[in-house]
């Protein structure tokens, strides 16, 4: 372990969440405090709980994921009005969305930080995600499927 770099700043601190986020299966703000500890960073849970509020990350079922808000982009909120079905097949994963949509359904799964996914393609109705193994496929269509029965909050709440 690297020496504690408690005097990180906030925009580093964050950027350091997000890729912990995206490089493991974190579901608590402990768990977030407990990774960041073990980068060198000392850090207070009350402030991963602002730093995952301000960074919009998601509580996924038993996860954490993040979609950094680029202004003028769907955000992952569209998922449950554009998605109408979810397929695993291997190591990819088909999401049948309404007619004209499926480009801004790849687009912010592109985008969702801690998504086990390789990439996207899109057509008319149709997206076809590309994961690196079967059991990531399963994991990506259970965690669309959790969005889009709104089984998700804010992860900034108290736990």
């Amino acid at each position: 372990m690297e020496a504690t770099k408690s005097g990180v700043d906030k925009a580093t601190r964050q950027a350091l969440i997000l890729t912990l986020i995206s490089e493991k299966e974190l579901g608590t703000q402990q768990g977030v405090v407990g990774a960041l500890a073990d980068e060198g960073v000392e850090v207070a849970q009350a402030t991963v709980s602002r730093d995952l509020a301000e960074l919009g990350v998601l509580k996924v079922g038993s996860r954490y994921l993040a979609l950094p808000h680029e202004p003028g982009t769907a955000g992952i909120e569209v998922l449950p009005s554009f998605v109408i079905g979810i397929t695993p097949a291997q190591n990819q994963v088909v999401v049948h969305t309404r007619d004209g949509t499926a480009g801004a359904v790849s687009s912010v799964l592109d985008r969702v930080r801690g998504l086990r996914t390789i990439g996207t393609i899109a057509g008319q109705d149709t997206v076809l995600i590309i994961t690196p193994d079967n059991a990531a496929a399963e994991e990506v269509s259970s965690l669309i499927a959790d969005v889009c029965r709104a089984r998700t909050r804010p992860a900034g709440n108290v736990e």
